[in-house]
């Protein structure tokens, strides 16, 4: 059994642990969709996202804010519109508004009571 008595550090990761990334894609292309009257289906365009992101992170190092730019225009490419530049920018600079979950500020609160906090995270591509 884990003894957390013995730690004084403890490592999070942020995307999915504090921070609820699919509401944050979901948000950020609603705007886009609606202006090229396509249907977002959280569910589905979550599952192509994962998939287009994937691709896009292989290969050499790249900013996340790329990657989000080739992850849009693959969406586009897929559901038949074209982004616009300004759409691009700004799905690409979507990750400062993606929400916290609900319970993450309190449970940081708590946790630092007894412990450091360290965030341990890569949401903008592979390390170089």
């Amino acid at each position: 059994m884990l003894q957390f008595d013995r730690f004084d550090v403890l490592t999070l990761d942020c995307y999915g642990t504090l921070i609820d990334w699919e509401t944050g894609i979901v948000d950020a292309l609603r705007p886009v969709f609606a202006a090229h009257r396509v249907k977002l289906d959280p569910e589905p365009t979550l599952e192509l996202y994962g998939e287009l992101e994937a691709a896009a992170e292989r290969g050499p190092y790249r900013e996340y804010k790329a990657i989000l730019q080739t992850v849009l225009e693959g969406l586009g490419s897929k559901l038949g519109f074209a982004p616009t530049a300004e759409e691009l920018e700004r799905f690409s600079t979507s990750v400062k508004d993606w929400p916290a979950f609900p319970d993450s500020p309190a449970a940081l609160q708590a946790l630092r009571k007894k412990y450091r906090l360290a965030v341990v995270s890569c949401p903008f591509g592979r390390p170089a």
